[in-house]
């Protein structure tokens, strides 16, 4: 399969791209496009760290280009600084709502939306340097409000990768990390009555995103401590086989409506990290993956400046016009790219 990178925007993230819909962020903007029409959504200023934002690398540094776009039916939840608003389309409001215990801002594609955009689901992704209880919250009106689905317990794990909805088996999926005894994937309905643990705690179980068919269900590493592999969890036998070995940890991948799937590995600390590129792959079958493209880290230190990451937007998209954007990527931090992927004829 052949990548084409056929336009570059000026802005940090791509959240949602669905046809002509398109929700993209710098600093405290959004910006959501409707064909030729777009909207401008402005969040509150952030102190005397306002006084530095006018910098990509203090933006990078004080993690202000941080945030969280989910289209719902009545209007989008945003997330940024440890706040959930609801903005309402209709009335053109916005609404703080709920206060993240442990969290500024959780993963990219990590919440789930149901119910026609009626119901959202997400955890809480931060720090949590004291192991407190970890919260996965529910909305069940659009995002005006919130409660509290479930809590792990406090010691139980550092944070949450992300919930996923699984329309096989109508469960969702949820992945947990990051240490020993603290990485598991959870199979629960949707109320968090009946769940299933899944795993040891060891890093095989430290994913961040999963691919679903009838059959199986995929997951990747993310481990900057270990070899990072693809995962294949057998629906019927609970045999866990090892499909592909990639060059990093895994936190984001992408499934095209197209029949592609998509995996970007982060460039983050050794022994996980094998060299100092960021690598794009696809595959038609979730078996056979091909190197696509790769993307060299601008060399900043990771500690202060961020791993080099590679990121989707969430929505519906097909191979021939999908979008990614990067951070601490060389020539494309802070930048969204507009792509394609040419399929093979055979």
């Amino acid at each position: 399969m052949k990548f084409e990178i056929k336009h570059i925007l000026n802005r940090e993230i791509v959240h949602y791209h669905k046809d002509t819909t398109l929700i993209t962020s710098k600093y405290n903007k959004i910006y959501i496009k409707n064909g030729f029409k777009e909207e401008k959504i402005k969040l509150p200023y952030d102190g005397w760290k306002t006084l530095l934002a006018f910098s990509r690398l203090f933006r990078r540094i004080l993690r202000l280009d941080k945030c969280n776009v989910i289209p719902t039916a009545k209007g989008y939840v945003i997330i940024r600084m440890s706040k959930v608003y609801f903005y309402d389309k209709e009335e053109e409001t916005l609404t703080h709502t709920l206060t993240l215990q442990n969290c500024r801002n959780i993963l990219h594609q990590s919440a789930t939306v149901l119910n026609g955009g009626k119901e959202i689901i997400f955890g809480e992704y931060g720090m949590n340097a004291d192991r407190k209880e970890v919260p996965i919250y529910k909305s069940e009106d659009a995002g005006k409000s919130w409660k509290k689905a479930y809590v792990f317990e406090p010691g139980k794990i550092k944070h949450i990768h992300g919930c996923y909805y699984d329309k096989f088996e109508d469960k969702i999926w949820i992945f947990t990390g990051d240490y020993k005894d603290e990485c598991f994937v959870i199979k629960s309905d949707k109320d968090f009555k009946n769940m299933e643990w899944i795993g040891d705690g060891t890093q095989t179980y430290r994913g961040c995103s999963a691919f679903f068919t009838e059959d199986s269900v995929y997951w990747a590493m993310d481990s900057e401590f270990e070899d990072n592999y693809l995962f294949k969890l057998d629906r019927k036998t609970k045999e866990l086989k090892k499909v592909q070995d990639f060059p990093g940890p895994i936190i984001y991948t992408k499934t095209l409506i197209d029949g592609v799937y998509l995996i970007a590995t982060v460039r983050d600390k050794e022994p996980g990290t094998k060299d100092n590129y960021v690598h794009l792959f696809a595959s038609k079958d979730l078996e056979n993956w091909e190197e696509v493209a790769k993307f060299k880290h601008d060399g900043l230190p990771v500690r202060v400046f961020k791993s080099g990451i590679l990121s989707f937007a969430d929505g519906e998209e097909r191979s021939c016009d999908f979008y990614i954007f990067g951070e601490a990527l060389r020539g494309l931090d802070g930048k969204i790219a507009r792509c394609l992927l040419e399929k093979d004829s055979a």
